[in-house]
This record gives structure tokens, sequence and C-alpha cells, in this order.
């Protein structure tokens, strides 16, 4: 069996892991019945409704309905929308994608030349400074920097939109709450690589030849230290499915993390189910791209 049978089966493995996690776990959360009919509304009612939803049944029997839907690829009704799931997660795509793709770029694109500028003044003004904020963007959470540049862009200085989707102004403090934690992270954790490979001894013969430090460092030194630095950015990747949750209903965002924190209120399995389904999916296909990219930067790990 070569690798790449071995990694699609571990693949499935888990996926069929966060299905069976999830249908089990969300059944945990109550009736969903009873968030819809009204609590004086007769017992033939909720009985009948639960017929109609299938939620009379044993839940291996349900569970054993759901796992055939998913393989036919039908992840089910929504309870909420009475809707298909793919119908309503779909919708929610490209508004997560707004705010997590841009996102995505703009902390790779300032967090490598600083992680590195960082490592090459190490302990020097510069080097201070940059790891104090990030230090200082890792520490606090999201929804509390969402918080803070509503009050000061929004309320106070009127710059921006605070909440809803519709123009680019609205678009300009969510992705910047969701571009400080990755930022910081992979500031610190490009520096932290890059002082490994500053270290080794093939840096030390490659300045001996005379290459200019330019091409040392951004040659022969970041092209090693990216292994780690790809590693998370490969998550974070993954993350945009599933990560921005809290983000989006900070700011009001109609998308997927919005959707699962209503979905959670209500009840909805199906919805529930589908958006984690998606989001081990895409996690799972981002390592495998990220392994990928490891043989096109070190050719060793090939072998």
């Amino acid at each position: 069996m070569n690798t790449f049978s071995i990694r699609l089966i571990r693949t499935l493995l888990t996926l069929w892991g966060v299905l069976t996690l999830t249908f089990f776990l969300g059944r945990l959360k109550g009736d969903p019945v009873s968030l819809m009919l009204p609590i004086t509304a007769p017992l033939e009612d909720f009985e009948r409704m639960r017929a109609q939803m299938g939620l009379d049944q044993p839940l291996l029997v349900q569970y054993w309905v759901y796992l055939s839907d998913v393989l036919r690829g039908d992840l089910g009704q929504s309870i909420a929308y009475n809707r298909p799931v793919a119908e309503v997660i779909a919708e929610r795509i490209p508004a997560t994608l707004e705010l997590g793709i841009p996102a995505l770029l703009l902390s790779t694109a300032l967090s490598i030349p600083l992680g590195v500028l960082s490592a090459v003044k190490r302990n020097r003004p510069i080097d201070r400074l940059i790891m104090s904020l990030s230090l200082t963007g890792h520490s606090i959470p999201n929804f509390f920097i969402g918080i803070v540049l509503i009050l000061l862009f929004s309320v106070q200085l009127g710059w921006a939109p605070s909440f809803g989707r519709g123009t680019p102004a609205h678009l300009i403090l969510p992705i910047l709450t969701l571009t400080i934690y990755p930022l910081a992270f992979l500031i610190r954790l490009t520096r932290s690589s890059m002082l490994d490979v500053l270290h080794q001894t093939y840096i030390s013969t490659a300045r001996a030849k005379g290459l200019k430090e330019r091409q040392v460092v951004f040659v022969h030194a970041l092209r090693n230290a990216l292994i780690p630095v790809i590693t998370i950015i490969g998550i974070q990747v993954a993350s945009i499915i599933a990560g921005s949750a809290i983000v989006e209903t900070v700011f009001s965002w109609p998308g997927m993390g919005w959707l699962a924190v209503r979905s959670i209120g209500a009840r909805d399995y199906p919805v529930i189910q589908g958006i984690v389904l998606m989001s081990a999916f895409a996690f799972s296909v981002t390592n495998l791209a990220v392994d990928l990219i490891y043989v096109v930067i070190d050719p060793r790990i090939r072998e």
C-alpha cells in the first residue's frame, strides 16, 4: 500500500470519526421540537413532528440513516430553515471567504518579513518592539479586539460600519480582527524557526563563501525555516471555515461561523453536522496539500 492510499484511508477514518462524534454529541443539546412548538401545544403535536423529522426512531437507527445519506451526498434537511443543509451552508460560504482569505493573505504577507527581520535583528530595539506587539496580539482574544475596534473606529470616529455586510467598508474591521491573532503567532514562529536555522553549519559555510547577507537569509535560511511556518499557515487555511464564528458573531457577519452559532442555539442538528463535516474535510485536504508543499521546499522530505 503506497503513501497516498494510507493518507486517504486516514482521511476517511478521520471524517467518519468527526461525523460520528458530532452526531451523538449534538443530541446532548436537547430536543429541537421543544423550540419549534409552544409549550402549551398538545403532546400529540410534539410526537407527530418528531415522527416527521425521524427523531422518534432509536438513536442508532437515526445514525445509520444519516450515515447512509451522507455517503450519497445528502447532508439532510435543516430543521430551522426547512431546506437542504447543503443549500443553507453554500449560501454562507462566500461571506466567510470574504473575510478569511484577505485575513490569511494579509497575516502571511506581513508575518514572514517581520519574523525574519526580528530574527536578523535579534535583541535589538526593533526585535523587542516586534516581539512586544506580537505577544500582545497573541494574548488578546478576538472578541475583545473586535469590540475595541467597533468602539474606536465605529462609535467614536465613525470611519467604518460596526456590523453587517454589503459594502467594502463592512470588511475593514472584521478582516483586521481576524488578521491580528494569526499575524502575531506567525511572526513569533517565523522568528523562532529562523533563529534555529541561522545557527546551522551550512549558514556559516554560505557566509564563509562570501555570499551577501541578504542572499544567505532569504535563499538559504528562509527556505529551510518555512517548514513549520507553512504547517501553521495550512491550519489557518482550514480554519477559515470554522475559526471565524466569534468574529462573525461580533460583527453580525452572515457567514458559516454565524450560521453555526445560530444552529447550535436552535438545535439544528443537520446544519451543525454539515458545518463540522465540511470543516474536517477542509483540514484534511489542507494537510495533504501542505505535505506536498513540503516536498517542493525541501526535496529531502521525499526520501
